[in-house]
């Protein structure tokens, strides 16, 4: 277990300074935790100093930016603002990058206009772009005026692509070169280049229009002599994506091919951006947690800690009510055959069994095939084989499971016709569910639906009602009801 440092709550910061902490010893305080909440103290302690700016500097000297955002989370947004301030450029925006675009608001309206300004003449062009669709429009149309005009005309060209598309989440922080440049002179010109890129690791070629050519690697430039032209070293097979590809398609085909980043074209094929690894993995995150979220039919995605009770029960409510009307159905099922149960009160006994063996295969096959159409494996045009499978798969785990519930029905009912009855049930249903739960994602899907809305509470209520109806059916044929 990691042995937790606490620091004394009376005068923190000058606590520090008595055991020698000018830098060095606060980073290494701070790095031994992640979570070290208790450092907030010390933080605001130097904010008050006389010397704060440069006081933190020496504290945060080196340290990564997450680092830093995780000692600063706690902080008011004003002490975060004056962080971000003291630290300047590249750390201190990078800080600000760390928060999450409701907190940076917070954060930004702290600043003067002219430092909201230089916030975002600073930030990353990508994160930038995100951050400006957040806030007002009034906010925007403010601030943009007083922004450099280079950086304006960047942050109106990508606020303009529809969120969901590649070009939401592109940069345009890439690396480019003409094709008659030579090796020497490339690598002089990315020198000038790499300080304000994302990555240098691939650069671009173009012609005079911004046309993709091709592209070279950091590598291939180091090991060609220096009298070649990128034309002669250039890669030619570019494998590239479409700026209103959906960026779920970009993140599958950055993944595909084991990129570090992907260029994204527009429809005369200029290069307008690039989008990166570390965007690919905001986006996984982003498309699993909202499909976790529609699976479990919990609404849309809010931040757990920082939402009050009313928005979370406003969420979950909808879809619990139309639940409850799909159950309202399951409960005329029943009592529409109540003359059965009357006859035969053995009946009711198997009813949950047969219930949630139907739920718990549907939502089993659901959860595999929404989770294959969402990684690309299957696909609309695979339903049959998808259908056949699991059919088959049903047959199977219904005939184990049928032959249970049969042993199960005469034991308990001493009646073999019972017991064939709820066996024979058993059966039917799991293969209804193992269908249903990999037919209804595919056939959302072809209505160009999220397939995670076919969540598992609809699976259950869906299959409930199947299995009711044909439970009750076989008890007719069989027991002569």
């Amino acid at each position: 277990m990691t042995k937790r440092h606490r620091i004394p709550e009376v005068s923190s910061f000058f606590w520090a300074q008595e055991i020698g902490v000018s830098g060095l010893h606060v980073r290494k305080l701070m790095t031994m935790e992640k979570r070290v909440p208790l450092l907030s103290p010390v933080i605001q302690e130097i904010l008050n100093s006389p010397n704060a700016s440069e006081a933190l500097k020496d504290a945060f000297f080196e340290m990564h930016p997450y680092d830093i955002y995780t000692i600063c989370e706690d902080l008011a947004d004003h002490e975060i603002a004056a962080c971000v301030k003291a630290l300047g450029n590249p750390l201190g925006i990078a800080l600000f990058e760390e928060f999450e675009d409701e907190r940076k608001t917070g954060i930004f309206n702290c600043f003067s206009k002219e430092w909201m300004a230089d916030i975002l003449e600073q930030m990353s062009h990508d994160e930038r772009a995100d951050f400006v669709k957040y806030l007002p429009a009034e906010k925007i149309e403010e601030i943009l005026p007083l922004v450099a005009r280079a950086e304006r005309l960047d942050i109106r060209k990508l606020i303009q692509y529809h969120e969901g598309t590649a070009g939401s989440i592109l940069t345009t922080d890439y690396a480019s070169l003409p094709p008659e440049m030579t090796v020497k002179e490339a690598i002089e010109r990315l020198k000038q280049q790499a300080f304000d890129r994302e990555t240098i690791y691939y650069v671009y070629v173009v012609d005079s229009e911004r046309r993709l050519l091709g592209f070279v690697s950091l590598r291939d430039l180091i090991i060609s002599p220096s009298n070649k032209t990128i034309d002669d070293i250039m890669h030619r097979n570019v494998i590239s994506a479409h700026v209103d590809d959906d960026k779920e398609e970009v993140a599958r085909k950055l993944s595909d091919y084991d990129f570090l980043a992907i260029p994204i074209v527009d429809n005369e094929r200029r290069l307008v951006g690039i989008v990166t690894v570390d965007d690919v993995v905001d986006v996984v995150m982003e498309e699993t947690t909202e499909d976790f979220y529609k699976y479990g039919a919990a609404g849309e995605y809010i931040d757990y800690l920082r939402s009050n009770i009313f928005q979370m029960a406003q969420q979950r409510t909808m879809w619990l009510l139309i639940l409850i009307c799909v159950g309202f159905v399951t409960g005329w099922v029943i009592k529409h055959n109540s003359m059965k149960i009357e006859e035969v009160v053995a009946l009711s006994f198997f009813i949950p069994l047969i219930l949630g063996a139907g739920g718990n295969a549907g939502t089993q096959s659901s959860t595999i095939v929404i989770r294959e159409l969402a990684t690309g494996n299957i696909d609309i045009k695979d339903v049959l084989k998808v259908f056949q499978k699991e059919v088959s798969v049903g047959l199977f785990i219904g005939t184990i499971m049928g032959a249970l519930a049969a042993l199960g029905g005469i034991f308990m009912g001493k009646n073999p016709q019972l017991g064939i009855t709820v066996g024979v049930s058993m059966l039917c249903s799991v293969i209804l569910a193992t269908t249903l739960g990999s037919f209804l994602p595919i056939l959302f899907k072809r209505m160009n639906l999220d397939p995670a809305l076919m969540s598992g509470p609809f699976i259950t209520s869906i299959v409930d009602i199947s299995s009711l109806l044909i439970y009750f059916k076989i008890s007719t044929i069989i027991l002569g009801l």
